[in-house]
């Protein structure tokens, strides 16, 4: 078996002991836009905050109900329960964050800017904000 100095053995337990523990750093989440596209985003909360809070529950509901009406006009929707996210757009990467308010709608189309809606929004609400900003039928 291989020795290794003294530095070595405390570099290693350096590197290596955080990831086992839980001090790694998490990605997030990376969403390559290939068509037109909604990513709804959510700051995350504790267990406790999930339960009283009353604009998650909005926004999951009314999240649950957007999802067949864009995917038959074409339109991927996808949800974010990070502070921020990166997107690739026609060849180019750049991260989101949310800022202060932690909630909201990400609308992009590949090559095109994107629109940002802040706020938990109805079904009816974010479905017309779509038809707008994709010029799309949605039924």
């Amino acid at each position: 078996m291989k020795s290794y100095p003294a530095w070595a053995r405390a570099l290693m337990l350096l590197v290596l002991i955080p990831a086992r523990v839980g001090f790694s750093q998490k990605q997030p989440p990376s969403f390559e836009i290939t068509g037109p596209t909604i990513i709804a985003f959510f700051s995350p909360v504790t267990q406790n905050q999930t339960d009283d809070n009353e604009a998650l529950s909005d926004f999951q509901f009314y999240f649950s109900k957007v999802g067949d009406p864009l995917k038959r006009a074409g339109i991927s929707l996808y949800r974010a329960d990070a502070h921020s996210f990166r997107v690739r757009n026609a060849g180019r990467s750049q991260t989101f964050r949310s800022g202060k308010i932690v909630v909201g709608y990400y609308l992009v189309s590949p090559g095109v800017a994107p629109q940002i809606q802040y706020g938990v929004m109805t079904d009816s609400d974010l479905l017309e904000i779509a038809r707008k900003y994709f010029h799309r039928a949605i039924d």
